[in-house]
């Protein structure tokens, strides 16, 4: 019976490979980040269990490469599918630097603010652009700033 359930988690987890991939191919990045929050959970998350099923996306994306420069944005993103519906509640970044040929991205997952399924340190040198799901509160209400968003291109707004 071990062998079958180890079996079927292997299968789903290359399923939602696949899924990820042509969801990415479909639409935007917060549609997508939508579809996988669905069906997250909240309780006794196991990491134990977690940790085994990176090992099952890491392996699918081995074998079949998202491109060269990387596999962290389809990881990340069915790394955080399957974390959200396990009842981790993390949290989906994006960012950027600055390279030799310009610049490069990465993905990955923070659980509480710190990384999570994520070898190595790589993630470190890069500004974060994106977060899913979003702060509730924006940093300029942080830092007490009164910032109101301006469309310079319409007319009808004085900016």
């Amino acid at each position: 019976m071990v062998q079958v359930d180890k079996y079927r988690s292997v299968l789903q987890t290359g399923l939602l490979v696949l899924w990820v991939r042509l969801l990415l191919r479909l639409t935007s990045l917060p549609v997508v980040l939508n579809q996988l929050s669905r069906g997250s959970r909240i309780g006794n998350p196991d990491d134990t269990e977690m940790k085994k099923m990176a090992y099952y996306v890491d392996r699918w994306l081995r074998l079949f490469p998202y491109n060269q420069e990387g596999n962290c944005f389809p990881r990340s993103l069915a790394l955080y599918r399957l974390a959200r519906r396990r009842g981790f509640p993390v949290r989906f970044h994006c960012g950027v630097k600055k390279g030799v040929s310009g610049l490069e991205g990465h993905a990955w997952l923070t659980l509480e603010s710190k990384t999570v399924y994520e070898p190595g340190m790589f993630w470190r040198d890069f500004t974060v652009t994106f977060s899913y799901p979003p702060d509730s509160v924006t940093h300029s209400e942080v830092l007490g700033l009164g910032v109101q968003a301006c469309n310079r291109w319409d007319h009808k707004q004085e900016c």
